[in-house]
This record gives C-alpha cells, sequence and structure tokens, in this order.
C-alpha cells in the first residue's frame, strides 16, 4: 500500500501517537513503584512494631511478691549472721546476651529500691572502679563478682566469672532471676533466686502466678 498524503503531518501524527504511549508506560511505572513503595512502608511499620512489641516484652519485669528461698537466706545468715535484713532489688528474665560465654555479665536495670540499697558513696564509685562483691547464687555457692554501673547503657552489671555461675547453676534462657541485697561488713552483697521461667510465672493477661521455688 503506497501513502501519498502529507508524510510531514503523518510525522507529526506518529510522534504525537509515541509521546503518549511513552506517557501511558511511564504512567504505569510509576503506579508500579508508588504500590511498591506503599507496601514496603506497610512491612516496615508492621516490622517496627513486632521490634517494639519484642523489646516491651523484654523490658516487662515479671512482678511477683518477693519471697526469700529458705535456702539462700540461711546461707546469707551464714555469711553475714543471723538476722541479717535482705532487700528484694529487682526481678530479671535472663535473655540470650546476659548468657552469652564472650560477654560474660547480667545486666541489672536500674530500679529505686537499688538506688536506695547503695549509699552515695556506692553509687559514685560504681561508674570508676570494678567493686568486687559477693554474690550467693540458687545453689547457696558464693562467688567474687564485679558489680558496676555502666553510663553507655545506663544499667547496673555483674561480670567477672558471671557465664561460670549461669553454666554452673544450669540458668535457662527466659528463666527469671530475682536479685536480693544484704550487706556484710557494712559492703553490699547479693543473693540470686530462681523463679521459673516467665512463660510459667505470667499467664496470657500478664497476671502473676504464685509460684515460687
Amino acid at each position: 500500500m503506497k501513502f501519498e498524503g502529507d508524510w510531514e503531518s503523518f510525522e507529526v501524527l506518529l510522534e504525537a501517537v509515541e509521546i503518549k504511549w511513552d506517557a501511558r508506560v511511564a504512567e504505569k511505572g510509576m503506579a508500579k513503584i508508588s504500590k511498591k513503595k506503599n507496601h514496603n512502608k506497610r512491612m516496615q511499620k508492621q516490622k517496627c512494631k513486632s521490634e517494639l512489641a519484642e523489646k516491651r516484652r523484654k523490658m516487662t519485669i515479671v512482678c511477683l511478691e518477693p519471697q526469700m528461698a529458705p535456702l539462700l537466706k540461711r546461707r546469707i545468715e551464714e555469711i553475714a549472721g543471723v538476722g541479717t535484713a535482705t532487700v528484694w532489688l529487682n526481678a530479671k528474665e535472663l535473655t540470650v546476651s546476659d548468657a552469652k560465654e564472650h560477654l560474660d555479665r547480667l545486666f541489672i536495670p536500674k530500679t529505686e529500691a537499688l538506688k536506695q540499697f547503695l549509699n552515695e558513696i556506692e553509687i559514685e564509685n560504681l561508674d570508676r572502679i570494678n567493686n568486687r562483691t559477693k554474690v550467693v547464687d540458687p545453689k547457696g555457692d558464693e562467688w567474687d563478682l564485679i558489680f558496676k554501673y555502666w553510663t553507655k547503657v545506663n544499667q547496673y552489671v555483674f561480670t567477672n566469672h558471671w557465664y561460670q555461675l549461669v553454666a554452673e547453676n544450669r540458668l535457662q534462657l527466659g528463666e527469671v532471676l530475682q536479685v536480693w541485697g544484704f550487706r556484710c561488713k557494712g559492703k553490699p552483697c547479693f543473693a540470686i533466686n530462681r523463679v521459673g521461667q516467665r512463660s510459667e510465672l505470667v499467664n496470657i493477661d500478664g497476671a502473676s502466678s504464685s509460684r515460687q521455688q
């Protein structure tokens, strides 16, 4: 078939068609990009929510009625004397990092009870020097650990042979540990009581059970 019309007009028409086609292709491409961006935003939002929920779960302190285990009570009195006062300081769920051999430390979140247990000089020295302290484990064995305050994470920490304590007591991830304080010859000492898995201590509604060990 032979075209005998105005070639210039035909070329203009063809160019217009090409421009319109390119515009439609670009529009579809932008729609796909926009759809992908919206999908990525939703996925990122869901991920942030999941991470926040996990952080809140880990930060949640299981609030059980403090009850000193008889074995620990007897051991503390053997170390510091009959009638030695004990103070419940905190409850801590054992996390993966708390049970790592190369980290060898247990973070203890700050609480008002812990702040009141320590005097001003002890608090001032905790972030400057290595303070060795006695720690009685759940079996009643005595350990010589370092107790410090790490300003970078704003938490207290037990270190230096902490992992050995975990291994010898066979402490499990998710297990809740109660930290108690007492004094021996005027110096702060600590006792650690194991009270079971967090999942066993808190029901679906978040209420504490009465189980104690």
